[in-house]
């Protein structure tokens, strides 16, 4: 296909409800992420709003337990302060430094916000279905609050021979650990192994790769508590082993769309666990980084704030914006204060980080862009990741993400959305409907305050 001849964006006259005020209506270009419903047919069917719209009453630890909560431990601050002057432009060049520091951070748990929001979810779309609008957790919302890249190859895609060795070297790490007094690869004993080693030692014990093997390490460690989680419980993961040796290696992984297929998933079981809150069942155990939830929550609803951590301004001097919300304490216990802010249109921000969680040039604002630019420009490509619908590919799962049905989040005009066809049976399917070619692609980076056109204010 030729450059830049399959928009991901349609701009046509059509008459917009004002977003400042809902009253007004007025005809200008509006700019719609695709697909938009067919013209002429008949309406796709609205989601399907909770069967149980009120408040999550329940204790939370009897409905849930957020199992893949992780904290902010010293020895890992002190891994992370080794290895940083060594690989820091390594992990720059790979989109995953924010992410790095980011996990030094502590972010505490609104278990009741969370069950709350969870009550919402609808599995069919990805979103949160609310009486006034669908709203979810973007790919933008990942790189801006978790740091995570969305460029590169899946987390499935296999190692090459040359780094089976390298794979085999941390798989030899674990191993002597779990013959060791810690009986298996718990954080805590992964990370004495390397810092508690003499330096000498780990380089012979490695055949002189010691650097290589504690970086995989260190990465294989970080993956398994704050990026991918999954059980059992503290233990580093032998199935993150090859993404590892691949970042290691220099080779990008595309760790946002992983992360965030865990979070849909277990936001899917989550929903039907509330379903049976009556009955007698044990509490649903939450595997996926849901961390990234909770701060997406304080960045979206205000009104759930809590006071913001005194920290550097995010985005100075290499502070991750998740510094804003480090240790901060919610106060809020109120069950039907949280449920009425979620039922409450006004309470929800739409564009809380504007343009800087991919770096878009001011100047860009208001012009399409095109294939040529966008294979040019790794924040170009990562926003083109961010605005069409297609399925992530997860460690463990398969899920479809549905940016067009919330456009606003993206700084576009929400219209009608139309339907996907899933593909996914087999993950390398799934995988190219994400990884599509870039130099065919073209958007329009919006300039204006998004409204919703007349269309879609009739039919929602």
């Amino acid at each position: 296909m030729e450059d830049g001849k399959e928009p991901l964006v349609q701009e046509s006259a059509a008459p917009v409800v004002s977003a400042a005020d809902p009253s007004r209506r007025c005809v200008r270009l509006a700019h719609t992420l695709l697909p938009g419903a067919e013209p002429g047919a008949r309406p796709p069917a609205l989601p399907s709003p909770p069967r149980d719209p009120g408040p999550v009453l329940g204790h939370g630890g009897a409905l849930a337990e957020f199992r893949g909560w992780p904290g902010c431990p010293k020895l890992w601050r002190r891994w992370v302060d080794k290895l940083r002057p060594r690989h820091e432009p390594l992990w720059r060049d790979l989109g995953i430094l924010d992410a790095i520091l980011a996990a030094a951070y502590r972010v505490r748990r609104d278990e009741g916000a969370l069950l709350q929001l969870a009550a919402f979810w609808s599995g069919a779309t990805s979103t949160f279905v609310f009486p006034w609008v669908e709203a979810t957790v973007t790919l933008q919302d990942v790189a801006a609050l978790a740091g995570l890249p969305l460029v590169g190859g899946p987390v499935r895609a296999p190692v090459s021979v040359e780094l089976e060795k390298e794979v085999g070297a941390l798989e030899a790490v674990r191993v002597v650990l779990n013959q060791s007094k810690y009986r298996k690869p718990s954080y805590g004993g992964w990370v004495k192994h390397f810092l508690e080693r003499a330096p000498g030692k780990e380089a012979s014990a490695a055949g002189g790769r010691g650097d290589v093997v504690e970086h995989g390490a260190f990465l294989s460690l970080w993956l398994s508590r704050f990026v991918l989680p999954s059980p059992p419980l503290d233990v580093v993961h032998p199935g993150t082993f090859p993404v590892a040796v691949r970042l290691a290696r220099g080779q990008s992984v595309a760790l946002a769309p992983a992360a965030l297929a865990s979070i849909y998933s277990d936001l899917s079981a989550l929903k039907r666990r509330l379903g049976l809150r009556n009955r007698k069942e044990p509490p649903f155990g939450v595997f996926a980084p849901m961390r990234i939830l909770q701060l997406w929550v304080w960045e979206r609803f205000p009104e759930l704030r809590p006071e913001m951590a005194k920290s550097p301004a995010p985005d100075i001097n290499g502070v991750p914006r998740v510094a804003r919300w480090h240790d901060a304490r919610s106060v809020l216990d109120t069950r039907w204060y949280v449920y009425g802010v979620l039922m409450s249109p006004k309470e929800f921000e739409w564009r809380p980080y504007g343009s800087s969680s991919v770096a878009l040039q001011p100047k860009t604002c208001g012009c399409w862009v095109r294939g040529p630019d966008i294979t040019r420009s790794k924040a170009l490509l990562s926003f083109t990741r961010c605005l069409h619908a297609c399925e992530f590919v997860g460690m463990k799962c398969i899920e479809k993400y549905r940016p067009h049905r919330v456009a606003r989040q993206l700084g576009f005009d929400q219209d009608v959305p139309g339907n996907v066809v899933r593909v996914n049976s087999r993950w390398e399917e799934a995988w190219d409907t994400y990884n599509i070619e870039a130099k065919t692609l073209a958007f329009i980076v919006p300039d204006h305050k998004p409204g919703v056109t007349v269309k879609y204010a009739q039919w929602c």
